[in-house]
């Protein structure tokens, strides 16, 4: 007979544990000093763009917009693992426990991203809403509980075509919901989105009363959850449970020839191949690239513009510097006829590279959206502090 509540306890403290191990690695002095000033200057700036917007500024679509996404993701976090599926599964339905344990810690988890959210747009919501806030919050609330009941209920389903039409569905009433509430529409509107979710959940609800879990689908969710935290805490150190990932990107193979055939560039190459394809190095570098650009575009000051460039090129060296530690383990790299101070140098040199096109995209980015003088101030501060960083900072932390 096994015990779903004390089964629980036992994977949340393991749980928990395994978070505090990486936190006090990744929650240092330098890493929360850095945080502190970002989300500062960010929450002026943001202040400030808010008290600039016009009357007329579209404020239920925008905040629908970003409220959906977040809503429709829902996750429930189970903590089950590979081996569950020998032991556990044959004693699913005494595990009911278990699994309403963690329903209830999942919804304390986005309950405390949701307190974050309606934070983070209350300005915007407080200058444009009539709406009491303490009452978004609670619509976003069941909202929740809604959107991660019926993702508990697609667990049941076999067909992968069900789990993404729920998700698609969930995420249009989602926003309509909240569009209509913020724009304060008739009643009428809003009452026939919560009579089709209530159908929804009474569909799914009887659809799935004869049906099992599918472990596996939970299984694999909660390990890629997992390892996204394990690539963050990566960052920080050396973590054993990561499973490296690799992706093709074949199209990014016509950069490849620009780095000549000779020994001296055995790293070079390496470094290269290995941005491109392993652990979403590439993806990271151009998702920064990217947010970079839209903080650029809404803060309203010239030197902030400057400020943001200068904190997303330290971000991604940051970042990016983790490449020195990604083939520690492959003792057949030190079988190269190469010194190490090659490889070190040459990795430098390599992120100096990414740093510097970086500094030219947003530096173009500043140009266009203030003045020419602000844009060239802009990339001579971004080559140089990229430069600081990277032959006297990040060399003398080289292991």
């Amino acid at each position: 007979m096994i015990d779903g509540k004390q089964l629980w306890k036992q994977r949340v403290i393991a749980y928990f544990n395994e978070l505090k191990r990486y936190l006090r690695y990744m929650l240092n002095d330098h890493l929360l000093f850095i945080l502190l000033i970002g989300i500062g200057a960010g929450a002026v700036i943001y202040k400030q763009w808010v008290n600039g917007l016009p009357h007329d500024f579209p404020f239920a679509f925008v905040v629908a917009l970003v409220l959906a996404p977040f809503l429709t993701h829902s996750p429930v976090q189970t903590l089950l693992k590979e081996a569950d599926l020998v032991f556990l599964l044959p004693a699913e339905k005494q595990l009911g426990p278990y699994f309403q344990r963690a329903f209830l810690f999942s919804l304390m988890m986005q309950i405390y991203t949701l307190l974050i959210v309606i934070a983070a747009i209350s300005p915007l919501y407080i200058k444009f809403s009539h709406v009491p806030i303490w009452f978004l919050f609670i619509v976003l609330l069941l909202l929740k509980v809604w959107n991660m009941w019926m993702i508990w209920k697609g667990n049941y389903f076999i067909e992968p075509m069900m789990y993404r039409l729920s998700w698609g569905v969930r995420l249009l009433l989602n926003f309509l919901f909240i569009y209509f509430l913020l724009a304060e529409a008739s009643i009428g509107f809003t009452a026939s989105l919560f009579v089709m979710m209530l159908i929804l959940l009474g569909y799914f609800a009887k659809a799935t009363k004869q049906k099992g879990l599918k472990w596996e689908r939970l299984i694999h969710q909660d390990a890629k959850r997992m390892m996204t935290f394990y690539r963050l805490a990566n960052l920080f150190t050396d973590v054993p449970q990561l499973k490296e990932q690799v992706k093709r990107r074949k199209w990014l193979d016509v950069f490849l020839p620009l780095v000549s055939y000779r020994q001296e560039n055995t790293f070079l190459y390496l470094y290269m191949r290995t941005f491109f394809r392993a652990s979403d190095y590439f993806g990271l570098y151009i998702r920064l690239i990217i947010i970079a650009c839209l903080l650029i575009y809404m803060v309203p000051s010239s030197y902030g513009k400057s400020a943001v460039l200068l904190f997303f090129i330290y971000a991604t060296g940051f970042q990016l510097y983790t490449l020195s530690r990604h083939h520690r383990t492959k003792m057949i790299l030190k079988l190269y006829p190469l010194a190490n101070e090659q490889k070190k140098i040459t990795l430098l040199r390599f992120l100096f590279t990414l740093l510097t096109i970086q500094t030219v995209i947003l530096s173009v980015f500043v140009l266009l959206t203030s003045h020419f003088l602000v844009g060239m101030l802009s990339f001579i501060s971004g080559i140089l502090f990229s430069y600081l960083f990277l032959f006297l900072y990040a060399q003398k932390k080289w292991s």
